[in-house]
């Protein structure tokens, strides 16, 4: 029986990610009822860190849900069921995708895809680098030691970096391979 990575990765990453979203249902429980206890906000560790790992390993879906969630006016821990549902769906997406690498389907020769991949992949690489550079300038600025909680917080302005890197990453491949295609037939 073959491994299918649409099925078998939003089975995962979701489990991963309700894992994830009870525990800072909890942690917003405990963080409500302390009230004005904590001055300067709930400690990052434990209680924010749920949702910094949920936005590493989620930050493509992040992207998907939050203009829904905006619009609907949805708040934490409400937002989740816009988040959840995304989550699924980004994780079949990156699936399907696998699925069809594995089994080795060729790219066509479309000069336009192959275009606007590269257009993509340029303004990722853009926006990843623009992050990048915003995460390293506040880790400099509010960071007492190489190793420290604030790295959480540096984890959670790193992730949609990583993530547009990575995209960027698929989308040159993508782009090359349509390209390599097309020039190796054209007359």
């Amino acid at each position: 029986m073959k491994l299918s990575f649409r099925f078998a990765l939003p089975i995962v990453m979701g489990a991963i990610s309700a894992v994830l979203m009870a525990w800072d249902i909890h942690n917003q429980r405990i963080i409500m009822s302390m009230g004005m206890a904590w001055d300067t906000g709930a400690p990052l560790w434990p209680y924010q860190t749920p949702d910094t790992f949920l936005l590493a390993i989620n930050a493509p879906a992040y992207l998907i849900a939050n203009p829904i969630s905006r619009l609907l006016a949805l708040l934490v821990p409400r937002h989740y069921f816009v988040l959840f549902p995304a989550i699924l769906l980004w994780w079949w997406l990156v699936g399907s995708y696998l699925d069809k690498r594995c089994a080795g389907t060729k790219a066509q020769k479309e000069p336009i895809k192959a275009l606007f991949l590269y257009l993509l992949a340029a303004s990722l690489i853009f926006l990843g680098l623009d992050g990048f550079i915003h995460a390293i300038r506040w880790w400099w600025s509010y960071s007492r030691s190489v190793l420290s909680w604030t790295d959480l917080i540096l984890l959670r302005l790193l992730a949609p970096s990583i993530w547009c890197f990575a995209l960027s990453v698929v989308a040159l491949a993508a782009a090359w391979q349509r390209t390599r295609i097309w020039t190796a037939r054209s007359p």
